[in-house]
């Protein structure tokens, strides 16, 4: 650096310095404002456990849709595929979609220790005559059984106990004596 252009630095960094602050905040308030894209306002999130049609088709059966997005959901693998497939759903529904397509059968491998689940997220259009119909109905339409039940714990009864009105001599040699 030369000895006369370190006067133009020295007043660069006494100009700009404390405009800094100013100007991250203006920045971070421009990015915290930022429009939401279309779908978010035309599909809202939904809640959790909601309906959601898994395709692993490279696209959905169904003759229009809007895509609203990628849900991408990354799982230890001792979650299990099941547990990994529900947490992409969850995502799915609250991106505001109601199905998933080209979601591959199985999760892939990234790592030795992780699966990986993604998928198209969308939502299916409605005519005006089948929004009558789901109101009609009262928004009752038809459920998808959860992947794993949602019930109260049952213990299993111990084996010992559960063979105690068994005779004893049926258990092994098939009844002899």
């Amino acid at each position: 650096m030369s000895p006369s252009s370190r006067p133009l630095l020295r007043r660069f960094l006494l100009l700009a310095l404390p405009l800094a602050p100013a100007l991250g905040l203006a920045l971070s308030l421009n990015c915290a404002t930022t429009p939401k894209s279309p779908m978010a306002a035309k599909y809202p999130p939904r809640p959790r456990g909601c309906k959601i049609r898994v395709y692993h088709t490279p696209a959905p059966e169904v003759k229009e849709w809007d895509d609203i997005g990628v849900a991408h959901v990354d799982c230890y693998l001792d979650v299990g595929a099941v547990q990994c497939l529900q947490k992409l759903k969850m995502e799915a529904c609250r991106l505001g979609g109601d199905m998933i397509y080209d979601v591959p059968k199985k999760p892939l491998r990234p790592t030795d220790q992780g699966m990986v689940f993604t998928g198209h997220v969308a939502h299916t259009k409605q005519r005006p005559e089948e929004a009558d119909k789901d109101e009609a109905d009262g928004g009752q339409g038809e459920t998808e059984e959860p992947a794993f039940a949602t019930g109260p714990v049952q213990p299993l009864a111990p084996a010992a106990a559960a063979d105690a009105g068994a005779p004893a001599a049926a258990s092994r040699d098939g009844g002899r004596p």
